[in-house]
């Protein structure tokens, strides 16, 4: 189901370090300062591993900021 609006997007991470996506969101954190939460949370078995959810209800500059760190990777 895709809905018709949301303030997060999940992104497909299994190319990040580590097993699950905590790992993979603790690795992102510290390599980019960027947050994100793992797919865990909200699915469960491997696909839930496989993703990090990003919330961009920020300002722009914060978001600029933030995908400016992400291309880095």
């Amino acid at each position: 189901h895709v809905p018709a609006g949301a303030y997060y997007v999940l992104a497909d991470a299994p190319r990040l370090p580590g097993a699950t996506s905590r790992d993979r969101a603790l690795a992102l954190l510290a390599r980019t300062g960027v947050a994100a939460v793992p797919g865990s949370a909200f699915f469960h078995g491997a696909e839930g591993d496989r993703l990090l959810r990003f919330c961009f209800a920020k300002s722009d500059a914060e978001l600029e900021d933030a995908c400016q760190r992400l291309e880095r990777l």
